[in-house]
């Protein structure tokens, strides 16, 4: 099997596989982000307060996700990931298109829940399957890559998606936001091969080392142990969550922002959205990935610490054009530091993920993603987004929704801290080489 992946990796087939894996990736970002462009004509219609639509948009589905997510990565460690993959995404595709069908907000936040039940599954599969196909080495620039799924996702949800809620009403933008998944579904069954897990770990091996036999499965407080037994990687996860309240705040709320704020129509504000936070978004973090792995292996042996430190570098300057663009009354510079804050606010994503698949080893990397996903999205999708509405009620006045959100944004600094610490455990302790050796059942690597 190694030597069929090995082959697949020389005849480019994993190229193929990376475009399948963004584009399944891109119908959950779609499904999940298509509620921010018809918040407010939701919210007209069931006449409700920003607290409640935090509740459909945020909370409801990420304790729904949360619940699952864990119990998700444990399977697909131990599963045919490509299969788990196709199932889900079909399900989660099916239940989006269910919303449109929402009588009451009750039923809305029904249909939400459900949506992210399934939902919970797909970064886990995702990066795992991916991790067995590109080597440490270029890893982040597959996984920067990856994450061109956000754009793609957020450009069809926010100017198509928002265009269709204008001209047709959300309902109809819910039932075609469904339809990519359905179809995503069977091309991952149908083209997607399992690959060996670890496939892509033996071409960084040291020579010197001897090898290991593939560990057996880990029991989940074992996969814990693994986690928290590598201190870089403790702190790239809660760098990420960190991150992830930041941005899906401003992902959440941005559309109602421009809205209120500086008059702006509901398709103009999808489109502006959809252009800067999309676009800009995945190229920044395409460029940062492409980036992290030519600074780490710029001389003759590996530096992925580096990435560390281009992940802190990017989330600071995040945190001073986010907030520049909440707080600038004028609309034109106004737009253009959005566009700014978008080009740096996902460019921690290449760099900081490809890192921890480089620190964790493959028969845990399901549960890690599964964690950080857990994290992210109680925390960033769920509770943050959430609270940000409640602190829009208390600050009132004409621009509250701004001042919450740059309170919000406050957590781009500490994940820069986060992700700095990571590099200096990564750099201190050689912890690159865990990918190397990837260490028995039940037996804690060194941190």
């Amino acid at each position: 099997m190694a030597g069929s992946i090995g082959a697949e990796r020389a005849s480019g087939y994993r190229w193929l596989v990376l475009l399948v894996l963004t584009l399944a990736h891109s119908c959950h970002i779609m499904d999940r982000m298509v509620v921010s462009i018809v918040m407010e004509p939701v919210r007209h219609e069931f006449d409700l307060t920003d607290t409640q639509l935090g509740l459909i948009s945020s909370l409801g589905y990420g304790l729904c996700y949360g619940a699952a997510v864990l119990p998700m990565g444990m399977v697909i460690d131990r599963s045919v990931r490509k299969n788990v993959l196709a199932m889900i995404l079909a399900v989660w595709s099916a239940m989006t298109a269910v919303c449109g069908l929402a009588t009451s907000w009750t039923m809305l936040l029904a249909s939400r829940c459900m949506v992210g039940l399934a939902e919970s599954g797909g970064s886990p599969a995702g990066l795992s399957l991916l991790s067995d196909y590109f080597p440490a080495k270029e890893r982040s620039t597959a996984v920067g890559l990856w994450y061109l799924s956000s754009a793609i996702g957020s450009i069809l949800t926010f100017i198509v998606g928002g265009m269709i809620a204008a001209e047709y009403g959300w309902r109809m933008a819910f039932f075609l936001a469904g339809v990519p998944g359905m179809i995503m579904a069977v091309i991952v069954f149908l083209v997607i091969r399992e690959p060996k897990r670890g496939a892509s770990d033996a071409p960084m091996a040291d020579a010197a080392l001897p090898a290991t036999a593939p560990p057996e499965k880990l029991s989940f407080m074992q996969s814990l142990a693994e986690i928290a037994a590598r201190p870089a990687a403790v702190h790239i996860l809660l760098g990420v969550l960190l991150t992830a309240a930041a941005i899906s705040s401003y992902s959440t709320w941005s559309i109602s922002f421009l809205v209120r704020q500086h008059g702006l129509k509901l398709s103009e504000a999808g489109l502006t959205v959809g252009l800067t936070t999309g676009l800009l978004g995945a190229l920044g973090g395409a460029f940062f990935g492409w980036l992290a792995d030519r600074a780490s292996r710029r001389d003759a042996r590996s530096n992925p610490w580096r990435s560390g430190i281009i992940a802190a570098a990017t989330s600071m300057a995040a945190t001073f054009l986010g907030i520049g663009s909440l707080l600038t009354e004028a609309t034109l510079p106004a737009l253009v530091l959005v566009a700014c804050y978008a080009f740096f606010f996902n460019s921690y994503n290449g760099p900081a993920n490809g890192l921890l698949l480089i620190v964790v080893p493959s028969q845990v990397r399901g549960f890690t993603i599964a964690l950080l996903q857990l994290g992210a999205t109680l925390l960033g999708f769920g509770v943050a987004p959430f609270v940000v509405g409640q602190l829009s009620d208390m600050i009132g006045g004409s621009n509250s929704l701004g001042w919450a959100l740059s309170i919000m944004l406050l957590c781009h600094p500490l994940a820069a801290m986060q992700f700095a610490l990571a590099a200096r455990c990564v750099k201190r302790n050689g912890a690159d080489r865990h990918d190397a050796r990837p260490e028995p059942a039940g037996r804690l690597a060194q941190p």
